[in-house]
């Protein structure tokens, strides 16, 4: 064979190891990036490719020792096949240069070794890998059956391989056959955050999952409705009174209560009174026995004993045995999905802007959303956190309907009790005195 043929048939030789080399990187990347449960799927509708790629992702041990006795070979083979042929070459060409033989020799080799390296980290690894990253399913499925029958024929190899590295690991104190580090829900919500900022998931389905995820850390005295915040009706109240009620506020359940509201005995379903059936007085004629729940009870567990009682509200004591709220199952499930409205809802902001500088607040605002609502730094350093707390702190009592004792709050701004829920503020007035009253005031 002349010295042109040989030189064309080492250079294929060549391009046929690292496309070798190219295929198994490929075929690595793609496998262990594919998604397991998109595979499932493809072989539970009868693909063989995806069959044949689950029994690679399920056996990465031997999947791995496969690539590596695919890409070692390539790669041994391509470099034994430049060393043989190009440094030699190499070096005649460069002949004519006042350089010793060996030196020249030497030189080829190293410099042949420099080029097959650079070609085979760009065509053989870095190309490959970068379009298996990208279409790592698609790749897969191709490269499963070549990399399945490649297996099956290099398997001698591959179990001692896999014999070695789990001998090593022992050494090392690992468990070869220990599982992978399990995936935890911090890892879920990272790939979550991930996802958003590809586009996979919008704004409300990256809240709902991790609303998800702190739905088990939750408490109940976390979602529940205040004791202040409940309508109730007492055993003997009369049932035409409670008929009132609930068709004024629109309630499905109201909670009974004997002589106190700490002592909740019963619930009442408003359905049942809806029954002409029954002769009925009272509130205790027709109500029904309560579930009690702790606050500190977690609300992933509620959720289960609401679907095993079959109820939707249960009656929540604090630690003295008292009555500290109530809990719906409407609760938990807005704690996910965020606020449920209803045809009796009637919904009322926490802020309402009623003009430039003047507001009317929810009296049980957080304080610390006033403060950005406003900008100004609130003075307050009592046992509350919500507006109505500051000012009754301030007050000094509890205040009555039509109270108009005005509280300076900071920053030009100053407030009063709009309206009164009982003994709770309900409503709060703010607005923003400006400095020309003031001046008119002083005159």
């Amino acid at each position: 064979m002349d010295s042109d043929s040989s030189l064309f048939l080492s250079i294929a030789i060549l391009l046929v190891l690292i496309a070798t080399n190219a295929f198994f990187a490929m075929s690595e990347i793609a496998v262990i990036s594919v998604n397991e449960a998109k595979v499932q799927k493809l072989a539970d509708g009868g693909s063989k490719a995806a069959g044949k790629l689950l029994f690679l992702t399920r056996t990465p041990s031997n999947f791995l020792s496969t690539i590596q006795v695919g890409i070692t070979l390539s790669g041994f083979l391509a470099s034994a096949v430049a060393a043989d042929n190009f440094a030699g070459m190499l070096a005649d060409a460069l002949s004519f240069l006042p350089v010793d033989r060996a030196i020249l020799q030497g030189g080829s080799l190293v410099l042949i070794t420099l080029l097959l390296s650079y070609f085979t980290i760009v065509f053989g690894e870095l190309v490959p890998k970068r379009i298996a990253m990208r279409k790592a399913q698609a790749v897969a499925l191709r490269v499963a059956g070549v990399i399945s029958l490649f297996y099956r024929i290099a398997r001698p190899f591959v179990w001692l391989l896999a014999q070695s590295t789990n001998g090593i690991l022992r050494l090392l104190g690992q468990k070869p056959g220990e599982d992978e580090e399990e995936i935890t829900p911090e890892d879920v919500l990272l790939m979550v955050e991930t996802g958003t900022k590809k586009g996979v998931f919008d704004g409300d389905e990256k809240e709902l999952i991790e609303n998800i995820f702190a739905f088990d850390d939750k408490t109940v005295g976390e979602v529940m409705t205040h004791r202040t915040d409940v309508s109730m009706v007492e055993d003997s109240d009369d049932i035409v009174a409670v008929k009132e009620l609930a068709r004024r506020e629109g309630y499905s359940r109201i909670p009974v209560y004997h002589e106190t509201a700490d002592d909740v005995v019963g619930i009442l379903y408003v359905k049942d009174l809806l029954d002409d059936s029954k002769r009925v007085e009272k509130a205790a004629d027709c109500m029904r026995a309560p579930i009690y729940v702790p606050e500190s009870m977690l609300c992933s567990k509620l959720l289960r004993t609401f679907q095993k009682e079959k109820v939707h509200m249960a009656i929540v004591v604090d630690e003295y045995g008292g009555t500290a709220g109530i809990v719906t199952m409407e609760d938990l499930l807005e704690d996910i999905v965020g606020d449920i409205a209803d045809e009796y809802d009637r919904e009322e902001a926490d802020c309402q802007e009623l003009a430039p500088g003047r507001y009317l607040f929810a009296g049980s605002i957080e304080l610390e959303e006033v403060e950005e609502i406003l900008g100004i730094a609130l003075d307050y350093g009592g046992e509350y956190d919500t507006l109505a707390g500051l000012l009754i702190e301030e007050l000094g009592y509890i205040p009555q309907q039509g109270d108009a004792t005005v509280l300076p709050l900071g920053g030009s701004y100053c407030a009063r009790v709009a309206r009164m829920e009982e003994r709770r503020i309900d409503r709060v007035l703010v607005w923003k005195e400006e400095p020309q009253a003031e001046e008119a005031a002083a005159q």
